[in-house]
């Protein structure tokens, strides 16, 4: 096939500051990367990476999403490669929502092509709340206790959600809208999460929640299949009609493209298939990726925040609140995308990059750089000789806040599992016979705390992990990882023709327009014995665990727990805190 008219997929990925496009072809080879960072495109809107904060309360103007849509898909059309796209799908930050009216439904529906897609909405005043909540807002704590209550307890919204109540989640951030803004409530036509309302302006309607997405909202029964006709009707009767009855897979069509692209743009007329959480969408492109490889996928997201994500091959929670799982119900379990029979386990840490450089500048220097704290961590384990834990902010996993350091010592008064006793330090010791430091001490509390919540729910062991993030490329990260979890580390990769790049791609629009490509090209045309344009998305090897190391830390992680835990129930911070 000539390679100018062969097919090709667009992924979306509506991020908190930027809208991601990424075009692959059939042979899943990046042919095209658009991006739109808002502040940047939308001086006029006045955000500050991509939304308002006041307080608690953390919004995003819908219309500036609204016309970076339309950007994108004009600098589609420059490219030349518009009339070519067989399908998109995509993603979008998780758990912010929109509020149609019913004069903006209409107004999808007839879109002129003349007319900017931000100018038709605008005029129609189409949304009931012109400024979403998104994943940032932490102002519903009231609204995560009615939902409890509703439940019967937190472990019982878990058990039918996933998830115990999240300030950020959509459910207590729809109950809000409702009881704060009453006159605009009262003008609601539909509710769409980012996701679907990215693909409801592509199809020109209202389309299907995904199953993955809807897991974040505290409102979806996972084992049902459906919303929660209960925890719903505690917010609104007529909720379930608003968010829509369906919810669908991420792999499912939900329509054809508007016209209003193809006329304006040049888009041919394609199938949508149904966009999904971010996180859920990164995760499958993943696992594409993984099987390649023939190991199972896990994913490590190392950014200003930490994300763990893995798969489960059953629903953790059950009626037996005697279990293990039951007895740990920190994280989030999101039903699988495109499996309904599988499930996703998500764990997030409030303190990474941040907590990670905090301890950079205070133990190295300001002036210092990435290469010395490689450098200074890249010792002997600590564990079980000494431990740190460094949470600058409220973790999430644990619930603590503060600075802890312990060491082992004859005196000590904190026994753990092991025997051992420990005692609470200000510093490390530094002689000639140890060199213990907060570089390592920091490497090995975070990776440990993932190895720990991972058991938790877990259900068979890891074969590999795939690092992505900021700070992926920091080899003593690499290494600890594979020591501590006992598994091969690999990077994300961008293959071209003569050279492969270590990368962190935009795994969440890769995974869209790969969804794209398996739904409507499962068998692609591999006949053609040209080399495929563009580069390639590949997981790359960069480090395998040292087999003595990872024994020491499996041997030391039931004191690390152990301690974790004392960190968390201690009411007084008698260690220095994070203004050290």
């Amino acid at each position: 096939m000539n390679d100018n008219c062969a097919p090709l997929y667009l992924g979306l990925d509506l991020s908190t500051q930027q809208l991601k496009g990424v075009v692959i072809n059939s042979q899943r080879h990046v042919v095209c990367e658009i991006g739109i960072v808002f502040d940047d495109e939308f001086p006029e809107f006045q955000t500050t990476n991509g939304r308002y904060v006041d307080g608690d309360i953390v919004t995003a103007p819908v219309l500036m999403w609204v016309a970076a849509v339309d950007l994108l898909m004009g600098r589609l059309a420059a490219t030349g490669l518009a009339s070519r796209v067989r399908g998109i799908s995509g993603a979008a930050q998780q758990h912010g929502s929109v509020y149609w009216r019913r004069q903006g439904v209409d107004a999808i529906r007839q879109l002129d092509p003349e007319v900017s897609l931000r100018q038709q909405l605008g005029n129609s005043s189409a949304f009931a709340v012109v400024n979403s909540p998104i994943w940032e807002d932490s102002s519903t704590s009231k609204q995560c206790e009615e939902l409890e209550q509703c439940a019967g307890s937190a472990s019982e919204l878990a058990r039918i959600t996933g998830s115990t109540a999240f300030e950020r989640f959509t459910g207590p951030q729809i109950a809000k809208v409702r009881a704060t803004q009453p006159q605009a409530w009262h003008q609601v036509s539909r509710i769409s999460l980012v996701s679907s309302f990215v693909a409801s302006l592509l199809v020109g309607d209202g389309v299907p929640i995904d199953c993955s997405d809807a897991s974040g909202t505290n409102l979806y029964d996972i084992q049902a299949g459906k919303w929660s006709q209960k925890l719903c009707d505690s917010i609104d009767p007529q909720l379930v009609q608003y968010l829509g009855p369906k919810v669908t897979l991420a792999n499912e069509i939900v329509g054809q493209l508007s016209p209003y692209f193809a006329q304006r743009y040049g888009v041919a007329s394609c199938p949508v298939v149904a966009f999904t959480g971010d996180n859920p969408s990164a995760f499958a492109g993943f696992e594409s990726m993984f099987a390649v490889s023939g190991h199972s996928a896990a994913v490590i997201s190392l950014g200003t925040s930490d994300t763990v994500l893995f798969p489960l091959d059953k629903y953790p929670y059950s009626l037996d609140t005697q279990s293990a799982a039951m007895q740990h119900l920190d994280g989030h379990v999101l039903q699988h995308p495109t499996d309904p029979s599988r499930y996703i386990a998500m764990l997030c840490y409030k303190n990474g990059s941040l907590a990670r450089d905090w301890v950079r500048q205070r133990s190295l220097g300001a002036g210092s750089t990435w290469t010395d704290f490689s450098n200074a961590a890249d010792i002997v384990p600590m564990a079980p000789m000494a431990f740190g834990f460094y949470y600058l902010s409220t973790e999430i996993l644990p619930r603590a806040k503060g600075v802890y350091r312990f060491e082992q010592h004859t005196d000590g008064s904190i026994v753990g599992p092991s025997g051992s006793t420990y005692r609470q330090v200000d510093r490390f010791s530094s002689d000639s016979t140890v060199c213990w430091n907060d570089a390592r001490a920091i490497i090995e509390s975070q990776i440990m705390s993932m190895c720990v919540d991972y058991a938790h729910k877990g259900s068979h062991a890891m074969t590999g992990v795939a690092i992505t993030g900021g700070a992926s490329s920091n080899p003593a990260l690499q290494q600890a990882i594979a020591d501590i979890l006992g598994v091969p580390v690999f990077a994300t990769a961008e293959q071209a023709t003569a050279s492969v790049e270590i990368k962190a791609p935009a795994m969440p629009a890769y995974g869209g327009a790969v969804r794209a490509l398996e739904r409507l090209d499962p068998v692609p045309d591999t006949s053609s014995t040209l080399e495929p344009p563009g580069s390639k998305y590949i997981l790359q090897a960069v480090c395998s665990p040292n087999s003595d190391r990872h024994g020491v830390y499996a041997q030391a992680l039931a004191d690390f727990e152990f301690l974790r835990e004392f960190v968390s129930q201690s009411t007084t911070l008698t260690c220095a805190d994070s203004s050290e």
